[in-house]
């Protein structure tokens, strides 16, 4: 099973697990790669795994210890040490021979044997776990002795302190609780420790960058990696116990200071460039009437096209971009001077303006007399286009003479609107009858309207447009009543047509006279409704044909069940009018 898992590593170089036959991948090794110690280990739910500095250390999921040493398992206790180096000694390892397997030896003095075959002699194998409050101590006093401080890692404790210091396993499976106490002996050193730290630090930045400032060669734009490899053999790098990580740290810093200095002084130089460049641009375009395109300006003035402009050594600071922003800027800034002077000729036109539109309202005002509702633009223009008020008007922006007279013209309407509404009141309060002669009403309107104190400020000749209006109210109420008469009438004569259909369509023939017919019509409300017009009713039956009638009204139906379910409407009745 083991031959269809392989290994292979990823592009960032990790390794994964994939079966060459069902395409599964993980980045757990498989089991059926694992070797006996593996398997052994697998077993009694221990793993094996490595540290960042690459020292190999076991973990237990389950119960969540972990240890550097080999864990050992009561079942297995003899084959303990044989599964640790098999994958050593794998290829010493033969069968034991039938003959040898005779030999009569005892458990006992082969355990004694295998277990004195790997018998260690470090004194970290005879220190003893400590209870806490002890441990606690001796743990604190080790950081102390080794003058450990801020730039430690505790991965450095671990690969250092741990090979080297018994007191480092005096609690030899919580690594959790080490890195506690190595925290809280870093969180309670004293204020002479942390000034002795810094200062250290302090000093050797200062002699760090010292001899970096002595190598040429180091540019703001120098890597680190390539840094190392000019003082590589500087004292105070190679002999430095400075962390690695604070000497990349001051390089760091060191190199964005060059970095910041040659940009600044860039950019300095830049800006003296952008600002002899304006006034080089402004001696060429002084003003928008020299105003000269871009291609004419770049072929004949700019660039390698003008040696006055290359004997400016800053000006090959700038960019073609950049002298064609400033281009930019300088058209920005005259069409931007432009715009303000239509703005300020604006604003004094619109003063001018209104005071013209005042003074033709001042001149209307002098005719309000001549302007009535009615009042057309060519009554008044006669007496207007004269006037200097009326000319000073013509071709200015805004409302217009037209418009400034048909807006005195709408405020006359709308008051003779109200003088309206208020006769038309008068006439109901004094229950007036109409005549049938217009002359007639305009002689009794006059004499009724002008005695009425509601309409005592209105002159003559709005009177008699008052009254022209009322009389056209009238007759519009009138044609508005004619036409619903007429219109009921014609609904009427159709209801008859529809009951004529109704009534006479069944039989296949109607009667010869209408005296006949009327029998059998009296009795329905479409015949009532004609009132007393037989006439009608005589000419609408003599012109009514049940056959034709019958076709017209029975296509794809027979009988007269269609007709009958036709939907009367209902009949209006004329309206009466207040007066």
């Amino acid at each position: 099973m083991s031959r269809n898992w392989s290994e292979a590593q990823d592009p960032k170089g990790r390794v994964y697990y994939y079966h060459t036959e069902t395409g599964e991948t993980t980045w757990e090794k498989p089991i059926e790669l694992f070797t006996e110690f593996e398997l052994q280990l697998h077993k009694h739910g221990w793993k094996a795994a490595e540290t960042e500095e690459g020292q190999t250390y076991y973990y237990n999921e389950e119960t969540g210890k972990s240890s550097w040493e080999v864990p050992t398992f009561s079942d297995t206790a003899e084959e303990a040490p044989s599964l640790v180096n098999s994958e050593i000694t794998e290829d010493k390892v033969t069968e034991t021979p039938v003959a040898e397997a005779s030999t009569h030896i005892s458990p006992e003095s082969k355990d004694l044997k295998s277990l004195e075959s790997y018998h260690l002699k470090s004194k970290l194998v005879e220190s003893n776990n400590q209870p806490r409050a002890d441990a606690e101590r001796i743990f604190l006093q080790m950081l102390a002795d080794h003058q450990i401080d801020s730039t430690w890692s505790f991965n450095r404790i671990i690969s250092e302190l741990g090979s080297s210091d018994p007191r480092y396993w005096c609690v030899d499976d919580d690594p959790l609780w080490k890195r506690k106490m190595f925290e809280q002996y870093l969180a309670n050193r004293t204020e002479d420790q942390l000034l002795k730290e810094h200062s250290a630090v302090n000093k050797f930045k200062d002699a760090f960058c010292s001899m970096l400032e002595q190598h040429s060669q180091i540019k703001y734009y120098t890597r680190w990696s390539t840094a190392k490899r000019l003082f590589a053999k500087e004292p105070i790098y190679k002999h430095s116990v400075v962390s690695e990580r604070t000497k990349r740290a001051v390089f760091q810093e060191f190199v964005d200071d060059l970095r910041t200095q040659h940009f600044g002084n860039v950019e300095k130089t830049k800006q003296q460039a952008i600002v002899e460049l304006k006034d080089y641009l402004s001696g060429i375009i002084p003003d928008k009437e020299h105003l000269i395109s871009w291609p004419e300006l770049s072929n004949s003035h700019l660039f390698e096209n003008s040696t006055r402009f290359t004997s400016n050594k800053h000006f090959q600071t700038l960019s073609r971009y950049d002298v064609l922003q400033q281009y930019v800027n300088l058209v920005d800034m005259f069409s931007k001077k432009l715009t303000e002077d239509v703005e300020q000729a604006k604003a004094v036109n619109y003063t001018s303006d209104r005071k013209a539109r005042d003074r033709f309202r001042q001149l209307l005002a002098d005719h309000n007399k001549e302007i009535r509702c009615t009042t057309k633009w060519e009554d008044i223009y006669p007496s207007i286009k004269s006037d200097l008020r009326f000319k000073s008007l013509l071709g200015r922006s805004g409302s217009s003479a037209l418009d400034l007279f048909l807006d005195q013209v709408e405020e006359k309407a709308l008051i003779m609107k109200a003088q309206q509404s208020i006769a038309n009141q008068i006439l109901i309060d004094n229950s007036y009858e109409w005549d049938a002669d217009p002359e007639v009403n305009t002689s009794k309107l006059t004499e009724l309207l002008s005695s009425q104190s509601q309409l005592l400020e209105i002159d003559k000749k709005d009177l008699v447009i008052l009254i022209s209006k009322l009389l056209a109210e009238r007759d519009q109420k009138l044609a508005r009543q004619l036409e619903m008469e007429h219109r009921l009438s014609e609904q009427r004569k159709n209801y008859f047509n529809l009951l004529l259909q109704r009534v006479f369509s069944s039989a296949g023939a109607k009667p010869k006279t209408f005296d006949e017919a009327r029998g059998q019509l009296a009795d329905h409300e479409e015949y009532r409704d004609l009132g007393d017009d037989d006439e009608t009713r005589k000419r609408l039956f003599e012109a009514f044909e049940p056959t034709k009638i019958v076709q017209q009204h029975s296509s794809g139906t027979t009988g007269s069940g269609p007709v009958s379910k036709l939907l009367r409407k209902r009949q209006m009745t004329p309206v009466e009018m207040d007066y």
